[in-house]
């Protein structure tokens, strides 16, 4: 009976690498193994969704209300190159 149930233990955790062979990307819990590649391909479109989403349109406004500034007259501009450097 005493085997049976060792038996049992030893099936249950047949799925888990050994420790030594885990790496940290494993997760236990749902008791699957991310891949680099899929990490790879979510941290790219992590980053394209944030230029976008997030970089882009910050910069965008910046520029806009630099350039209000600088119409303004709250912000001098460059004699030589204008507003183009405050804006940049």
């Amino acid at each position: 009976m005493a085997s049976a149930s060792a038996r049992g233990n030893q099936d249950k955790d047949a799925h888990f690498p050994p420790p030594s062979k885990q790496s940290l990307l494993f997760c236990p819990k749902s008791k699957l193994h991310i891949h680099r590649a899929e990490i790879s391909k979510i941290m790219r479109e992590c980053q394209e969704e944030s230029f976008w989403k997030r970089a882009l349109p910050f910069s965008l406004v910046s520029m806009l209300v630099t350039q209000g500034l600088v119409y303004q007259g709250y912000l001098a501009a460059n004699s030589r190159f204008g507003s183009l450097p405050k804006v940049a």
